[in-house]
């Protein structure tokens, strides 16, 4: 029993390690609409209460892309002077408008940036957040290296500190509260590594870690609640698909562990996943064609407009253009 425990608390604590890292990367272009992150805790700005819905030009600018309907996740925080105040919900504002990356070019994603916060802010606090959003894309950018992900249990500590030596080195005084949440969780997976890799028995071990989960702030504890309902989704369906399982041997796992409603719901994401790979599979089909036709390239790139057109919806466009950009060689 304990020898299983081990293996769990291993698998889990890099799971979680990389739970992080997947947050801070764009969201897939491969057709699936993407959600706004989920509201961190707000703290109202020292003036005056503002909403997170983005103004009216800002809505505007979002309608035909990925966001759509969606709203900015938390509010900025500003001192006396109207400088930024940076906290949690300061880094969740920067990954919804950098989740448009490959949608819409960096430099329109900057100006979205600063037309939101200077109608809900102030022209100043708008700037400090440009000014956090460049250090920000270099954290990103190195993060992305792979550099500081663990690749197993042992060099997990390691890497947690040197990615917090990173913050503070591009963020000094403002990584501890742009990184508060991922901090407490770092954390959370360390102290449940510990718990279950050590020496106490299973009631010892069953105890320390209801008392460890109850130290979670409630918004971190259904965030894990959620990677774990998400992993076990995933673990199962794998299963399922490995052993010759068939869609509604899938459809009745959802209906018994999630319920009727959830259940057509996962059923009908299936199936629009599915849809979606099927028009993106027949568009490459005739992509390939144009870019082996031999046309020069004006008129090659004139004539995979058109197909784009044709096949997709406008916000659909800018995905599968970006997925062709992903497919491109690299010439190495």
């Amino acid at each position: 029993m304990k020898r299983h425990l081990t293996l769990l608390a291993t698998v889990g604590l890099l799971a979680a390690a990389g739970f992080w890292g997947l947050r801070q990367m764009p969201a897939s272009a491969h057709g699936e609409t993407r959600q706004a992150a989920a509201p961190l805790p707000q703290t109202a700005r020292a003036d005056s209460p503002t909403t997170s819905q983005p103004s009216h030009p800002v809505a505007l600018a979002l309608a035909n892309t990925s966001l759509a309907g969606t709203t900015v996740p938390a509010d900025l925080v500003m001192d006396g002077e109207e400088q930024l105040v940076v906290n949690s919900g300061t880094r969740a504002i920067l990954e919804y408008f950098l989740s448009l990356s490959g949608e819409l070019p960096d430099e329109q994603i900057r100006h979205l940036i600063r037309q939101w916060a200077e109608e809900n802010a102030s022209p100043r606090a708008a700037s400090d957040l440009l000014a956090l959003l460049g250090r920000y894309n270099d954290y990103r950018q190195r993060f992305a290296s792979g550099d500081f992900a663990a690749s197993t249990a042992s060099d997990i500590t390691d890497k947690l500190n040197q990615r917090r030596q990173l913050r503070e080195e591009l963020f000094g005084a403002d990584a501890a509260a742009l990184f508060a949440d991922e901090d407490r969780y770092d954390n959370f997976s360390l102290q449940r590594h510990a718990i279950l890799t050590g020496d106490m028995s299973d009631a010892e071990k069953e105890r320390a870690m209801q008392t460890l989960h109850a130290s979670l702030p409630a918004h971190l504890a259904d965030q894990y609640r959620q990677q774990q309902a998400l992993q076990r989704l995933q673990d199962t369906e794998q299963s399922i698909e490995e052993t010759g399982g068939s869609s509604a041997d899938r459809f009745a796992y959802h209906q018994q562990a999630f319920g009727d409603e959830a259940a057509l719901r996962l059923q009908s994401l299936a199936r629009e996943r599915q849809q979606w790979q099927q028009r993106y599979q027949d568009y490459a089909t005739q992509r390939d064609q144009i870019l082996t036709s031999g046309l020069a390239g004006n008129d090659q790139q004139q004539q995979l407009e058109q197909l784009r057109a044709r096949l997709f919806a406008e916000t659909e466009q800018r995905r599968v253009a970006a997925l062709d950009r992903l497919e491109e060689p690299t010439g190495e």
